[in-house]
C-alpha cells in the first residue's frame, strides 16, 4: 500500500482528499503547514507528496518542494502540486514544474475531479489503473 502525504492548510480539503485516497487503498498522512509537512516527509517516508502552493504566508509550497529536493535530498520522491493560484491570483502566466524553481513532477489546478487526482497519483507511482494503492 503506497503512503501519500498531503500538505495543505485547508483541513476540510485534507479530509476530503484523505477519504478519496483511502477508498482507493492508499495510506494517507497529512500536514497542515510547511514545517509539519517537511518533518513528515523525513519521518513518515511517504511514497508521494501532494502539496498545496498557497498557504497562509504566501507561496510556501514552492519552498516546501525545494526543501524536499535540496535539504532532504529526495530527488526521486514524486511531488504533485495542487493549487488554485492561477485562478485566485489571476497571474498572467502559468507555473509549471521546473527543476530549479519548482522542482515537482506535476501541477494540478484546483478544482479537479477525485478520479483525476487518483489517476495522476497512480501514474506518478508507476501503477497500472486497476492496481490497488
Amino acid at each position: 500500500m503506497a503512503k501519500i502525504l498531503i500538505i495543505d492548510d485547508d483541513e476540510g480539503l485534507q479530509t476530503l482528499y484523505k477519504e478519496i485516497l483511502e477508498q482507493h487503498r492508499f495510506e494517507v498522512v497529512s500536514a497542515l503547514g510547511p514545517d509539519e509537512g517537511i518533518d513528515l516527509v523525513a519521518s513518515a517516508k511517504p511514497d508521494l507528496v501532494v502539496l498545496d502552493i498557497m498557504m497562509p504566508d504566501g507561496f510556501e509550497g514552492f519552498e516546501v518542494a525545494r526543501a524536499i529536493r535540496e535539504d532532504l535530498k529526495l530527488m526521486d520522491l514524486p511531488i504533485i502540486v495542487m493549487s488554485a493560484v492561477h485562478e485566485v491570483k489571476k497571474i498572467p502566466y502559468r507555473f509549471t514544474p521546473d527543476e530549479k524553481h519548482l522542482p515537482v513532477d506535476l501541477w494540478l489546478d484546483k478544482p479537479f475531479s477525485p478520479e483525476d487526482l487518483v489517476t495522476r497519483i497512480r501514474t506518478a507511482l508507476n501503477e497500472t489503473p486497476g492496481q490497488p494503492g
